[in-house]
Order: C-alpha cells, then structure tokens, then sequence
C-alpha cells in the first residue's frame, strides 16, 4: 500500500471515529491575528467539514479588543491574568466579539460552508477570585460558565451546521458577562458529547525548553501535566490552557490537543498525522 493510500484509510479511520460525535476547536486570539493563519484555519476547517466532522468553533479576540479599547481611550486592566472589565470595557468586548463572530461566519459560508454564530448560548455567573487576604478580589462583568444550552448545538450538529460561539455568556438578568475562551470549549464538552477538544494557540505545544520548538511533548497524560506545572515547566499563560483540557478530558473527551494556530497546516496534521503536531493530552 502507497503512503497516499495508507495517509487515506488512516484519516478515514479517524474520521469515522469521531462520526456522531462534536469537534470542539477553540481558535486562539493571537493567532488569529495572522490573516494566512486564519485563512488557513478556516481552509482546514472547511476540509474537515466536508469530510463530514461535527464541529463547532469557539473564539475570544484580545488583540481586537485592546485596540478597539485604545481607540476609546481605555486602558486594558488585568488582574491575575484576566481582563477587568466595567460596564465601557464590556460593551467594547461585546461588539467586538459579535464582530468576529459574524466575520467567521462569512469567511466560512465563502469556502460553501453552512455557519451560524450562536452568541447568547452560554449561561454564566461573576466569577470572583480569591485575594491573598481570602477577600474575594472583584472583576467586574467577568463570568465564569454555569449553563449550555445544548439544544440548540444539536439542532446545528443535526443540520452539519458549524456552531459559532464568542466567549460571552449572559447571567440572570440577561447581561453579558466577559468568560474565558478555553473556559466555554471545555464547558461545551463538559455537555455535549464531544470526541476531541482542539485549542489553537500560539506556541507548538508543551515545550520542555519555551526558547526551543523541537522540545515540544507530542503526548503526555494528566499525571505528567500536573508533574511539569509542580516543577515550572509548564509555567505562565500554558497553565490554564492545561488545565481546559484536564476540565475537557474529566467532562467526557477522549482526548484534548494543544495546536499552534499560526501553522495553516496544524488543524489538518492533527487528523492526518497524529503526534506530529502540538501537544495531545489524555488521561
């Protein structure tokens, strides 16, 4: 058998695996940022589709955010990583959000792919973080997932329609509330069965060395994760994107992946040539 025709059957194989069951594929800020990349991200996408994956997509949008804040003449505040956001900080992330999000839905119905933003899907509370003095340490109209509702993502899965999903979710009055990309990924698995979460960032994977790309860990399991984060090898802003896929694999994923989204070609290679890119996290 040629290596074309083994490649084939292999893909095929994955594929039919994953039949019935959601792809959820988080799209990172940074690398979106790169139009190659994103044209590439959606090129792999479409392909994916078409090969009749379930997927849906779920975006944040930092850097058009800061911008769109500078413009206004607001000053990014960040508290232990995350965005404070007020009531002018909160309606600049909304509109942006909806921005991207009507953009992806566009960029894909161009490549013939049926794509429908779903930005009022996900319920959430404030999400208050605990201070050094135990005092819970206010964010303002940032929330944290506390409801999905599922119907309306199988209704699209049902229609091989690609779910569109911002990082946004309303509380009980009907607000929005500003939550944390990786965060709704894993919430959407944690209640929809889901075979695989991909979060497409900007680094190769877990690194051994962060100056060197050839020390990336192609495959490492939930025991070794929580041994690298212990030792400061997995240190920084990879810490909650390790942990999103320790909450994706505990909701019921067979397997979470760390993809860099500036290679057009990651999302792909993830199906065609496992291990040869990013980082695949299992139990």
């Amino acid at each position: 058998m040629s290596d074309g025709s083994t490649l084939l059957l292999h893909t095929a194989t994955r594929i039919r695996a994953a039949k019935g069951r959601a792809v959820v594929v988080k799209l990172g800020g940074s690398a979106m940022e790169v139009p190659a990349a994103t044209r590439g991200m959606l090129d792999a996408v479409a392909a994916l589709h078409t090969l009749g994956l379930k997927l849906i997509l779920v975006h944040g949008g930092g850097k058009p955010i800061d911008r769109a804040m500078d413009a206004a003449g607001l000053k990014p505040v960040k508290i232990q990583g995350l965005r404070y956001t007020d009531d002018a900080t909160l309606a600049i992330v909304a509109r942006v959000l909806h921005e991207i999000n009507a953009g992806l839905a566009d960029q894909l119905a161009t490549r013939g792919v049926s794509a429908v933003g779903l930005r009022d899907c996900v319920s959430g509370a404030r999400l208050m973080l605990p201070g050094i003095d135990l005092r819970p340490v206010d964010l303002g109209r940032v929330g944290k997932v506390t409801e999905i509702e599922v119907a309306r993502f199988g209704e699209n899965l049902e229609r091989s329609c690609i779910s569109i999903v911002p990082s946004l979710a309303l509380d009980e009055a009907g607000e929005w509330l500003n939550v944390n990309a990786d965060s709704v990924a894993a919430g959407i698995a944690r209640e929809i069965d889901t075979a695989s979460v991909l979060f497409l960032t900007d680094t190769p994977g877990v690194l051994t060395d962060r100056t060197d790309p050839e020390s990336r860990c192609s495959r490492l399991t939930v025991a070794e994760c929580r041994a690298l984060i212990a030792e400061g090898v997995i240190d920084g802003g990879m810490i909650p994107k390790v942990e999103a896929c320790f909450e994706a694999l505990e909701a019921g994923a067979a397997r979470a992946v760390i993809l860099d989204g500036r290679d057009t070609r990651s999302l792909l290679d993830d199906f065609l040539q496992p291990g040869s890119t990013g980082t695949e996290i299992v139990k």
